[in-house]
């Protein structure tokens, strides 16, 4: 099994550091698990910190004003999150959850910059990934705006379902997660689902659903990305 500085080393950010530089970042980091819903960080704290995730998922969710929720993204393991505090000690704009028990490394400003202002490589390297973030996150607020809600589900279930998928993928996201992911509610998925079933795209149980016509999730997720070409 490898160890942690190994897997740092393959990180788009961390990969540019001489590998004993790897070595102290893996032996200063803070190690923390977290059960499914837990907070890593909330929105409105000032959290300055850097997250490297083993395993597990989170998912950076935003609060309007109103109290609802909406998934802009996750984060899947072996990505590293910057906290935005950690540039400009301000609050963060929203949450950070574990969505799965997750296992992750942690580092405070205080440790972290002094590694990175020695290898000055690595700036350039947050830079990608901080756009990289930036347009994935364009790219899930255009598809919120602009895409009808059938389409902005139908693209998330393509999501979960391999490209050859025949057998039924277990119901382990509630329909007020799908909710959040979407931004829409859960009475509006719920009605999306059974008009899907109607049409012959999906068979749904209490426990499953199996996807009979993936053809028809694709041509209703098209409408985004034609909206991203114009």
């Amino acid at each position: 099994m490898q160890n942690l500085a190994e897997k740092l080393a393959q990180t788009r950010v961390f990969s540019p550091l001489p590998p004993a530089e790897c070595a102290e970042l893996a032996r200063l980091a803070h190690k923390r698990t977290y059960a499914p819903n837990d907070f890593v960080c909330h929105q409105g704290e000032v959290w300055t910190y850097a997250l490297y995730l083993a395993t597990g998922q989170l998912r950076w969710v935003m609060l309007s004003p109103t109290g609802r929720e909406y998934v802009l993204y996750t984060i899947e393991p072996g990505r590293v999150f910057w906290g935005h505090s950690l540039f400009d000690d301000q609050p963060m704009p929203a949450s950070l959850q574990a969505m799965s028990p997750s296992e992750a490394y942690l580092w405070h400003r205080d440790t972290l910059l002094p590694i990175v202002d020695r290898n000055p490589a690595i700036w350039r390297a947050i830079a990608c990934e901080l756009i990289a973030t930036m347009r994935r996150a364009r790219e899930i607020i255009y598809g919120l705006a602009f895409q009808p809600v059938a389409g902005r589900l139908a693209k998330l279930l393509l999501t979960q379902f391999p490209v050859h998928a025949s057998q039924p993928l277990e119901r382990s996201i509630t329909l007020v997660e799908i909710a959040a992911r979407i931004a829409s509610t859960p009475e509006v998925v719920s009605r999306t689902l059974r008009q899907f079933e109607a049409e012959g795209i999906l068979e749904l149980t209490r426990a499953s659903i199996t996807l009979k016509d993936r053809a028809a999730l694709e041509r209703l997720s098209e409408t985004l990305d034609k909206t991203k070409r114009v």
